[in-house]
This record gives C-alpha cells, sequence and structure tokens, in this order.
C-alpha cells in the first residue's frame, strides 16, 4: 500500500476506534490526530472533515447495500426479493460487524446519510424491500425490530463468542422466523411518516 493509502488506513482505524468508544459525535478531529500520532494537519491533508472520514468508514457497508438492492429489485415476487433483502443484509451486517453496532441508530451518522442522496437512496431501497409494497403497521414494526436486531446482535458483546459463521446462521434462521409474520397484516397499509 502506498504511504498515503496507509496513513489513510491509519486515520480510518484510529476514527472507528473512537466512534466506537464515543460515538461520531463524541469524537474530535484531534482526537483522531491524537489516536493516530500526528497532527490535525496531517489528518486534514486525507480528509477534509470528520464526516468525511465517518463516510469513508462507512462506504464499503453502504457499497454492499447498493449490491443487495440491485440483485433483489430483480427478482420476480415480494417474498423473494424480501427474502434475498434479508440474507444479504444479514450477510454485510456480519461482513462490516466491527462497524455494525457503532453506526446503526447514531444520530450523528443519520444526519449524515441525509445529507448523502446516494446513501440515502440505497438504505430507503434496501427499507421498501424488507417491507413489501404496502405494508401495514405491524410488517413495518416487525421489520424494524428484526433490522435494530440484526444490527445490534453483530455488535452485542454476549455474542462476541460466535465467530461470523456461528451467528451468521443463526441471524438467518431468526429472521426466517420473523419473516413469515411480515406482509401478513389484517389491516390497510399506514402511511409513512414524511409521505
Amino acid at each position: 500500500m502506498a504511504p498515503r493509502g496507509r496513513a489513510r488506513e491509519r486515520v480510518l482505524e484510529a476514527a472507528l476506534a473512537l466512534f466506537t468508544e464515543r460515538g461520531v459525535s463524541g469524537t474530535s478531529l484531534q482526537m483522531i490526530a491524537d489516536r493516530v500520532g500526528v497532527s490535525k494537519a496531517s489528518v486534514y491533508y486525507q480528509f477534509q472533515s470528520k464526516d468525511d472520514i465517518a463516510l469513508a468508514v462507512i462506504r464499503p457497508a453502504f457499497e454492499d447495500i447498493e449490491r443487495v438492492v440491485r440483485i433483489a429489485e430483480v427478482l420476480p415476487t415480494d417474498e423473494a426479493r424480501r427474502s434475498v433483502a434479508f440474507s444479504g443484509l444479514i450477510e454485510l451486517v456480519v461482513r462490516h460487524r466491527h462497524i455494525a453496532g457503532v453506526f446503526y441508530g447514531d444520530p450523528a451518522v443519520d444526519r449524515l446519510l441525509e445529507d448523502h442522496r446516494n446513501y440515502k437512496e440505497a438504505a430507503d431501497r434496501l427499507a421498501d424491500l424488507l417491507t413489501g409494497p404496502g405494508a401495514g403497521v405491524m410488517s413495518r414494526v416487525a421489520v424494524s425490530v428484526l433490522v435494530a436486531g440484526i444490527h445490534y446482535s453483530a455488535a452485542d458483546p454476549d455474542l462476541s463468542d460466535l465467530d461470523d459463521s456461528q451467528l451468521r446462521v443463526a441471524l438467518l434462521e431468526c429472521s426466517r422466523r420473523m419473516v413469515g409474520t411480515i406482509g401478513a397484516d389484517p389491516e390497510a397499509p399506514s402511511p409513512r411518516v414524511g409521505s
């Protein structure tokens, strides 16, 4: 790896460690520089802002989300699309286990994603695949619980003894059981907030 590439990697590694400890909003560029052992100017040489660092840390996960969405969207049935979306989500959460718990539900990251249209669109498209068309309140809540549980399970210290394969199998089985209840709402679809 070129020196600049290695320097970027060191910044990203330090940032991820600090984001894990303090959250994105509780981490400053100076803290990142101190953790790497360089000046703040050296960090600015690699990245324009802390937001750029946070986006760089989560970029691989969003590239995987986009890939899962592209695959799922071409499938012929809602059930097939939902199944591929859930299994793809589980795969990417397990693959990016080290960042899953750091960024899911962090208000600073939510704001960043709102400000970066391509990330927001990928997340919205995945959410639509997971709930399916015309989802009612029960389905939307079930999907929310399941997605939050998948993300939390990847970062849960009580599950750190599970290797990636064990976690993947368990999450796939849990989601398979829960997904059977999604889309079976007896009620009319509910409007999404902001729609």
